[in-house]
């Protein structure tokens, strides 16, 4: 079993002390039963295994959680920025919702921060995984980005940053627009562009050619702990694969590559003119 203690250790095995920015993907469900904190109630283990991670980021350091609403919006078309998180986001970015973070504005692919948030603040973001987005944040600080209790391919959307970097084609922008709600007060109208792919053909990746290459990067560390999955790796090696790839051939991370290119050459051009006319 792991205690504080041990998680600790193992943080420090995978984060080095000189990380300024830790983004973290998580899915706790996959290893809650093997930690033995120290609670009153079984129930206060996601909260305890936070604040473990906040006191190891300390205040000098920012700690990065996704929040992100994609399925709120679609079903209320707006975004409350103290309430609105989907579930997919995990216990940590749940919890984190309701302490005091800075949770970044944006209706579908919002961050919530803690520690040194000073820099978050000023920035104004206007994509998702663009210019001016939190991904090209990541980029510019060289942040550590770590999937803890969860594979690559399911916990790293900092992998889509290369998608509309080389502008692949079967993804075309969409601007987002929800009503902005603070504990459903409504403050006015926020705003997003998203990089999106077809809402109809439904994209299949493969994230293989990636993984291999992340877990022979320089920078990249796992715990050596069987009872946590817990790794890391820095922004400047992940843009250094994505690069690689990305030139050589970007249809390496799809799967469904037949279907995806009969939707861009046939139905498209048709979508984005439906797209343009309901704005």
């Amino acid at each position: 079993m792991i205690d504080e203690a041990i998680f600790k250790k193992i943080f420090n095995e995978v984060i080095d002390r000189r990380d300024k920015i830790v983004v973290i993907y998580s899915g706790i469900w996959s290893f809650i039963g093997n930690l033995n904190f120290n609670v009153k109630e079984r129930s206060q283990i996601p909260l305890r295994l936070l604040e473990t991670i906040e006191t190891e980021i300390g205040t000098g350091r920012t700690l990065v959680l996704p929040s992100f609403s994609g399925n709120h919006y679609i079903i209320n078309k707006s975004f409350d920025i103290k309430k609105s998180i989907d579930k997919e986001n995990g216990y940590l970015s749940t919890l984190a919702l309701k302490r005091n973070y800075f949770r970044t504005k944006q209706p579908i692919h919002s961050y919530l921060a803690y520690g040194n948030v000073s820099e978050i603040k000023k920035l104004n973001l206007v994509s998702s995984w663009g210019k001016n987005s939190m991904l090209e944040f990541f980029s510019r600080t060289n942040a550590r980005i770590c999937t803890l209790g969860l594979p690559w391919n399911e916990g790293c959307s900092y992998l889509h940053r290369f998608e509309e970097l080389f502008k692949v084609p079967w993804r075309y922008n969409k601007k987002i627009s929800a009503k902005f709600l603070i504990n459903k007060k409504k403050r006015g109208i926020c705003h997003e562009i998203k990089f999106c792919s077809s809402s109809k053909t439904k994209l299949r990746y493969d994230y293989k050619p990636f993984i291999k290459y992340i877990e022979k990067a320089k920078s990249f560390r796992k715990s050596d702990n069987n009872l946590v999955k817990f790794e890391t790796i820095k922004a400047s090696c992940l843009n250094k694969i994505g690069k690689k790839l990305f030139k050589k051939n970007p249809w390496i991370i799809i799967k469904n590559i037949k279907e995806t290119k009969r939707w861009i050459n046939y139905h498209k051009d048709s979508e984005i003119i439906d797209l343009q006319n309901k704005i």
